[in-house]
């Protein structure tokens, strides 16, 4: 009899940690998946952000190179003032950001905020640059 009740007691022993193990993998998964999620979200935002700061510091570089060649006091396009920002929409406008689940959208009004700029900076100064990508 006793014998039985040991192998009950490994059984349910045994049950046990397969429960845990299982809650603790799924518990894993979950924060891997999360954290996956959340790096290509990052890696999207930042190469969208690094290509419009860049522009926008190209296009103040050029402006300022004029200015000093040509010894013309340099206009500063207002998109142009603080471009450590790089024109960040996010930065402008918080409640862009309260729909955290679709970065797609982020991207998307922060493209589009971008193109504008561009476009202003054309007519302000001239196609200063040969590709704007």
């Amino acid at each position: 009899m006793e014998v039985d009740e040991e192998m009950q007691e490994i059984g349910h022993t045994s049950k046990k940690i397969e429960n845990i193990s299982k809650k603790e993998g799924l518990r894993e998964g979950i924060s891997a998946g999360r954290d996956s999620n959340f790096q290509e979200s990052f890696d999207k935002g930042f190469e969208e952000g690094f290509k419009n700061g860049f522009l926008l510091g190209q296009y103040r570089g050029i402006l300022m190179s004029q200015s000093r060649q040509t010894n013309v006091e340099e206009k500063i396009h207002p998109v142009l003032e603080n471009i450590s920002l790089g024109s960040c929409e996010v930065c402008k406008n918080n409640d862009i950001v309260k729909d955290e689940d679709n970065i797609d959208n982020i991207i998307e009004v922060q493209s589009k905020a971008h193109e504008h700029n561009i476009q202003m900076l054309k007519t302000f100064g001239g196609d200063l640059t040969r590709d704007d990508n």
